[in-house]
């Protein structure tokens, strides 16, 4: 009895220090980083196949929260044969068209090996899976097979990047070196989640002069430039072209049309006003082939009407670019000439505000690919 108590104790004692057992412990969640817009979260999940047998694998899916969300989301798996995808009642070739509804908004009439969406929130995340068939035993012989499989996502994707620039008169900068007064002063930035990230490379301040003295002539227009860093941070690539929208303040500042050369120089650097742009933007996905459609149509099906119809209200301070895919690189800068009022300068003059700060805004639209493997082993089964 002594010993049957002694066991007991030492079994309640082994639980106080290890925790209960067969307690699983919660597995570490796995989280996206600033530079994914769309990401896998973990890896392809499968079940053990043995031949000519079925069993599924899946994929979770995740919109960063971070982010703006995404559009026309297709996720796929590749080099699917020898297996053979079961779905809509019996066997698929991986790029039959499915004529059943299956499991996403956007599925039906795409190829089983593929599955679609037509928006992921900032946050959401779906499961998605295939039923496969293993190739059978006389294919396979008496050895297991190990075969690799590519998964990919592509997306419609949208970044936003704001920085507010600090302007300061060249009185005011020579005050403040006297009195030994830090002058190199910046204004905040920042970026929502997505693959192309910006960053401000303006130098700050930008330093303006006046031409006269206060209550004397109008000052003239000073001209200055924006400057951006983009770099390409993602695990993928953009398959589409790159539309960049540059929106400005809607008071003291304006483009810069001077034309030196006989172009205005906002055109020199590639951008177009709002109603001047009427580019044609390849969307390609390399999934389902290349689309080609008006760029402003591309993104209002990106915005929805409701945004599109924001982003015209402000037409009148924007400037719009296009960069084709074919030009891409990894990371690169982009220019934009602006000019101070003569206005605003004789305002800032008068008044005698002597630093002022000022909004950008930049938005860039693109469509993002990227692409994964795993392996899935077919088992043989023994004594068959």
């Amino acid at each position: 009895m002594k010993k049957e108590i002694f066991i007991i104790s030492l079994l309640f004692l082994l639980a106080l220090t290890f925790g209960c057992i067969g307690e699983s412990q919660p597995a570490n969640e796995t989280k996206l980083e600033v530079e994914e817009g769309v990401g896998i979260v973990g890896k392809l999940k499968f079940d053990e196949l043995h031949p000519g047998l079925e069993g599924y694998i899946s994929l979770d899916v995740r919109s960063n929260l971070e982010g703006e969300g995404a559009s026309n989301v297709i996720i796929a798996i590749d080099n699917v044969k020898p297996f053979a995808i079961v779905e809509c009642g019996g066997e698929r070739e991986p790029n039959e068209p499915r004529t059943c509804t299956g499991q996403l908004d956007l599925d039906k009439d795409m190829p089983v090996r593929m599955h679609a969406t037509r928006k992921l929130i900032p946050g959401e995340e779906i499961n998605v899976f295939w039923r496969l068939k293993a190739p059978g035993k006389d294919e396979i012989s008496d050895i297991a097979l190990k075969h690799p499989i590519y998964y990919s996502t592509s997306y419609d994707y949208k970044v936003k990047f704001r920085q507010n620039i600090v302007f300061m008169s060249q009185s005011e900068m020579i005050k403040r070196k006297q009195a030994g007064e830090d002058y190199m002063i910046s204004g905040e930035s920042g970026n929502t989640a997505g693959e192309l990230r910006f960053s401000g490379s303006t130098q700050q301040p930008i330093i303006y002069f006046f031409d006269n003295q206060p209550g004397g002539p109008a000052e003239g227009d000073f001209s200055f430039a924006t400057q951006y860093f983009v770099e390409n941070k993602g695990k993928g690539f953009p398959i589409s072209d790159v539309v960049v929208i540059l929106e400005y303040p809607k008071s003291g500042i304006n483009v810069d049309e001077s034309a030196p050369e006989g172009t205005p120089n906002y055109k020199v650097y590639g951008w177009y006003k709002w109603d001047e742009f009427d580019e044609i933007c390849n969307t390609g996905d390399n999934q389902l082939g290349e689309q080609e459609i008006p760029c402003k149509d591309w993104i209002k099906s990106n915005l929805g009407d409701e945004e599109y119809a924001k982003l015209e209200e402000n037409a009148d301070h924007i400037l719009i670019k296009k960069i084709n895919r074919t030009d891409f690189v990894n990371s690169f800068s982009i220019y934009a000439p602006f000019v101070m009022t003569g206005q605003e300068r004789t305002f800032l003059r008068d008044y005698n505000i002597p630093v002022k700060m000022y909004s950008f805004e930049v938005y860039a639209f693109y469509r993002y690919f990227t692409i994964g493997k795993d392996y899935i082993t077919v088992y043989p089964i023994r004594g068959i």
